[in-house]
């Protein structure tokens, strides 16, 4: 078994310019019995594993399971979670699927097992959370983790105060959480961001953190933070009660918040932001209130409901005085439409900033 590794990888991995893995696919291919094939196998593994699985080389990335099922899938961002069949090794249990990706891109993914069971990959312990569970993460050699949201020893944590407040105009109660920057005091005052999705926010995306790092690092100013937990998180922000959700944030939240704490009262210092459907009522709110929030935040906004209602709102719309900030991932479904919109505001005249990244609709994207 000794000799078969040592003679395997001089075949297949002493030429650097060559693909390991179409190397050692060539290889399996060419052996004769189950056992051959086994045993490259298992080299392969043991030759692989110090890099890590997915085993990437250059940009391609490859996906590898090895069980004894009938089938194997993988799904993710890069196939809008569609099934993509992996290929079998005849002769062996070893499942696998290749494709090429940018040098600095970052998805989620599962794998789906005899046609229903979909799986973290066993072997990859980078998990990205998000609002579904969490999903196996590729981080291709030139992404960069984000480092701001970590915890570190020394930086100062800010506090988070847990609140409820009724809304007339909703007929509904909303649990609020808000963050006090490290030293609040309230003789200060202080600008505010509003995030939808307020909790997973905090959860999946890590807010408190990099807020405490952003604001020791002086990147940004203290900021009072406002985390709302929907009730009815499609209907609130894309169906029947966007419009009640829309005027409670505005004429029962906001007089809330700037009624218990120490915030500057003007547009130009307050934000809110979204992500998905959240972006979706966050530019409503904005559009039809920039003397409440002259800033709105878009992360990967879903602008087709309401036969695309926001969208072609605020692009056939008036000019206002907002500025906005865009991120979104090209393997995401509606990074098309975002595109466009992008070009349709810098064209109208708006201060517009975006950023377009090779990454998902995911958790994994909107936290950094």
């Amino acid at each position: 078994m000794k000799k078969l590794i040592i003679l395997f990888t001089v075949i297949s991995f002493s030429v650097s310019a060559q693909n390991n893995m179409q190397n050692f696919i060539s290889y399996v291919n060419s052996l004769s019995t189950t056992n051959e094939k086994n045993a490259a196998v298992d080299s392969f593994m043991n030759f692989a594993a110090p890099s890590g699985f997915p085993y990437i080389e250059g940009n391609q990335a490859n996906f590898i399971y090895r069980s004894s099922v009938n089938s194997a899938a993988v799904a993710g961002d890069f196939n809008s979670w569609g099934t993509t069949a992996m290929n079998k090794l005849n002769g062996t249990n070893f499942f696998y699927y290749s494709r090429l990706f940018e040098m600095n891109a970052r998805i989620d993914y599962k794998f789906v097992i005899n046609g229903s069971n979909w799986i973290l990959d066993p072997r990859n312990p980078n998990i990205c959370t998000g609002g579904f569970g969490p999903n196996s993460e590729l981080a291709m050699p030139e992404y960069v983790q984000p480092w701001e949201i970590k915890t570190y020893t020394g930086v100062p944590a800010g506090q988070i105060e847990t609140l409820n407040i009724h809304s007339t105009i909703a007929n509904a109660n909303y649990a609020v959480k808000v963050y006090l920057p490290p030293g609040y005091d309230s003789v200060s005052k202080y600008p505010t961001v509003y995030f939808q999705d307020g909790y997973e926010y905090i959860d999946l995306a890590k807010a408190a953190a990099v807020l405490n790092n952003l604001i020791d690092s002086n990147l940004i100013k203290p900021v009072v933070a406002v985390f709302v937990r929907p009730n009815n998180r499609n209907e609130e922000y894309a169906g029947s009660k966007r419009n009640s959700y829309r005027l409670f944030f505005i004429n029962e939240l906001v007089p809330f918040i700037d009624s218990i704490y120490s915030t500057k009262k003007d547009a130009s210092q307050r934000l809110v932001l979204g992500d998905s459907f959240g972006g979706n009522i966050s530019a409503l709110i904005s559009y039809n209130h920039p003397d409440v929030f002259g800033n709105c935040g878009l992360h990967s906004a879903a602008f087709w409901t309401n036969n695309y209602e926001a969208y072609n709102l605020i692009v056939n719309g008036a000019l206002k005085n907002i500025q906005w900030v865009s991120v979104w991932g090209t393997y995401e479904s509606l990074f098309g439409n975002l595109r466009t919109f992008t070009d349709s505001m810098i064209q109208k005249g708006y201060n517009y900033n975006q950023l377009e990244l090779p990454e998902g609709h995911s958790w994994g994207l909107w936290r950094a």
